[in-house]
């Protein structure tokens, strides 16, 4: 008769399930963003001398390898806040000028929304002179130089009247102000664009200083220059 012996377990083997367990490892493509134009011509939006079209110009930016966009906003070479703007739709605006020279440059800054470390630059380059210098004001006169005849004297009675006097006119340039009138450094107490200037009763040959000068401001002025004489008519 056969006996049957149970075959002996081997040692530290267990009995179960055994289960493999697979890593899936899925591969990415890095963030990768870029802008177009990389560099920009703008004029500062206050230059007078400029289009207004001129002082905007709108980029582009293409984010790869992500589907959440990007951010823009606008940095100095420093990093500081940029002068400029720009908005969600790559619309730069330019600066006023201020004190800036024409040359300065920023920088445009697209970030990805998904990987902020993943950032495209571009150049802007403001140029321009800013607005209209304000003119200086200006005063001028008219006539600049006349010559008139004494009242009295010598034989100035046959002088007609009209040349013992002359009237003169100023305009203002640049200016509201009014202009005042002086004769030699005198005020003659007139005020306005028109002064009639007459010569005295009688004297010796002279020339006189007739100046409008601009209210307020004495160092806008002009002169006109009145040569006073007599007349003598010879054999009376």
């Amino acid at each position: 008769m056969m006996h049957h012996h149970p075959r002996p377990h081997q040692h530290g083997r267990r009995h179960g399930v055994i289960t493999d367990v697979h890593r899936q490892v899925v591969c990415r493509h890095q963030v990768e963003i870029e802008v177009w134009p990389p560099r920009a011509e703008v004029q500062f939006h206050d230059d007078w001398t400029g289009n207004p079209a001129n002082a905007q110009v709108r980029f582009e930016a293409q984010v790869y390898n992500s589907s959440q966009g990007h951010t823009w906003e606008t940095r100095d070479l420093n990093g500081g806040p940029g002068l400029g703007t720009i908005d969600a739709s790559g619309l730069y605006r330019s600066p006023p000028k201020g004190a800036l020279a024409s040359g300065t440059t920023e920088l445009v800054v697209a970030t990805s929304r998904e990987d902020p470390l993943r950032k495209a630059y571009a150049w802007v380059t403001l140029v321009g002179l800013g607005p209209r210098p304000v003119e200086a004001a200006e005063v001028a006169v008219f006539p600049r130089r006349v010559n008139l005849y004494y009242r009295n004297g010598a034989n100035n009675n046959l002088i007609d009247d009209c040349n013992k006097q002359r009237q003169f006119e100023a305009t203002v340039f640049h200016s509201g102000a009014q202009v005042e009138w002086l004769v030699n450094g005198a005020p003659q107490g007139v005020v306005g664009p028109w002064f009639l200037y007459q010569t005295p009763a009688n004297g010796a040959s002279a020339v006189v200083t007739v100046r409008a000068r601009l209210q307020g401001d004495p160092a806008v002025f002009a002169d006109a220059k009145v040569s006073q004489l007599n007349y003598d008519w010879p054999g009376v």
